[in-house]
């Protein structure tokens, strides 16, 4: 009897289960120090949309973060908008990383009216009977798409529908809302300590340029080459003094799609509410004139600053693979949504030669048509070059009595060393190319020469690896292409007949 008295009396209390405690939250509201290593889109234009960008960037940051002792949820804000979740690595975190998650829920006037649903807020707007404001308490009951209904003590109605002035405050942003792109892990410590976090990922919304500028020597022989690094960032986040680099090449990769954002655009939708003046045309009234205040200020002196010193020459490119990776020697602020230029490549007095070119198709006939003034530099360490240069678009320019006068645009393919540089200069109606058919069966080139002095002409005739039979003269192959490159003496014309 004693023990089933004791069984109802346990029953009776109940077991007690102790409640789990809740993991604490720590906030990284930004890193210490930021990497960046931006990644070319393969197919980019000279200019860039920063809403369209189609490179990538790896982000590294370092951050100092203090851990309690047992479970914790770690936010880091300030992440990429583009960030691509699954490629975030995290190392430095005792208990390594149990949980990952990328918060697309942005402080916005429709994510606050999402997670205030149910809530209470202030309405604040104009008493039709006084014209004077007040305040009263509301209740958002449905929203944000399509426009945004409040419960107050007058029955249920829509934000902004009573053609008065509205607007609604909330006592607090909801605990899940943040102002930056966050990414939180679920991690454990055993220790309450402090440690260093290194968090790396792939984001989207970046891209590079290369842009060269020659500028011809006084010699007419040597240019100065230099070579500008553009940066562009889509995100509306901002990487402050950072570790730049730039990778050239291209790397196999698979395109990701974005994360939408969890609540849409606000959008306020009312009924129509016309008045019997609805229809009438605006009047517009012309503006007030501004007022210009004026005063006579004391002259200060005049202090010439002194130069600051020269920037650092840029390192040479380093071997990733079969990519080519150019470090930025020194920290470089990359603004959200905006270009970065720096120094990509300085050279002075580089030789080129001065050549006249015109690619050819066997079946095209044509009579005196003007060819490209093409200078040719060889990218060799005799040369003055003689490392990688990733493609891009080339300026040449021409100093006369002070001025700098543009001779010609064009654009340029990644090129090695020992390759061959080509940059355009404009066109030539002093040297001329026609090319007819012969009655046998044969093609006919000819070149005329007006200048006063010899010319070298290169003509690529067809595509690379067609056969071009030229009997009477050696057809030499660049890049694949069959060439013909006469040397044109002054007054003179050269001719070329071939079979294809």
């Amino acid at each position: 009897m004693r023990r089933w008295q004791l069984i109802v009396a346990v029953l009776a209390v109940g077991v007690v289960v102790p409640a789990r405690a809740q993991p604490a939250t720590i906030v990284s509201p930004k890193p210490d120090r930021t990497a960046l290593t931006v990644y070319r889109a393969p197919a980019g234009e000279d200019s860039f949309d920063l809403r369209y960008l189609q490179g990538f960037a790896m982000v590294t940051e370092r951050r100092r973060i203090r851990l309690p002792r047992g479970r914790s949820v770690i936010r880091f804000e300030g992440v990429a908008e583009g960030i691509v979740p699954v490629s975030a690595i995290i190392a430095g975190l005792p208990g390594g990383t149990i949980e990952k998650n990328r918060d697309a829920r942005l402080l916005s006037p429709a994510s606050l009216v999402d997670g205030s649903l149910g809530r209470q807020v202030t309405l604040t707007r104009i008493n039709r009977a006084t014209g004077r404001q007040v305040s009263e308490p509301a209740t958002i009951i449905a929203g944000p798409r399509r426009g945004v209904i409040l419960r107050t003590a007058a029955g249920i109605e829509a934000l902004r529908c009573s053609g008065l002035s509205e607007h609604i405050a909330y006592d607090g942003v909801p605990a899940d809302l943040s102002s930056k792109p966050v990414l939180s892990v679920v991690t454990t410590s055993p220790t309450a300590k402090t440690v260093t976090v290194r968090l790396t990922y792939v984001t989207s919304g970046f891209d590079w340029r290369a842009s060269y500028v020659a500028t011809l020597g006084k010699d007419s022989r040597t240019i100065d080459l230099f070579a500008w690094l553009t940066l562009a960032n889509g995100n509306p986040e901002s990487f402050p003094q950072a570790d730049v680099q730039a990778v050239a090449g291209r790397l196999n990769r698979v395109a990701s799609a974005a994360i939408p954002a969890e609540a849409a655009g606000l959008r306020l939708s009312c009924y129509p509410l016309g008045t019997t003046t609805s229809d009438l045309r605006a009047k517009q009234f012309e503006p007030a004139q501004e007022i210009v205040v004026t005063a006579q200020r004391l002259a200060a002196p005049v202090i010439t600053p002194t130069a600051p010193p020269a920037p650092p020459p840029p390192p040479p490119p380093e071997d990733l693979g079969d990519l080519k990776l150019y470090r930025v020697p020194h920290p470089t602020t990359v603004g959200a949504r905006a270009q970065k230029q720096v120094t990509l490549l300085a050279q002075a007095a580089v030789p080129f030669e001065r050549r006249y070119r015109q690619p050819v198709q066997p079946g095209q006939m044509f009579d005196l048509a003007p060819t490209s003034i093409v200078l040719i530099l060889k990218n060799e360490t005799q040369s003055g070059l003689g490392i990688p240069l990733p493609a891009g678009g080339t300026a040449l320019y021409a100093l006369r009595g002070g001025d700098r006068l543009l001779l010609g645009l064009g654009t340029m393919t990644d090129r090695t060393t020992g390759e061959t540089i080509r940059l355009v200069a404009g066109t030539s109606r002093q040297v001329l190319l026609a090319q007819t058919r012969l009655a046998d069966g044969e093609t006919m080139l000819t070149v005329n020469n007006a200048n006063p002095v010899p010319v070298a002409v290169d003509v690529p005739i067809g595509y690379a690896g067609q056969k071009i039979d030229a009997p009477r003269e050696v057809v030499a192959r660049i890049d694949g292409i069959a060439t013909w490159s006469p040397v044109v003496p002054p007054g003179g014309r050269a001719e070329l007949r071939y079979r294809y």
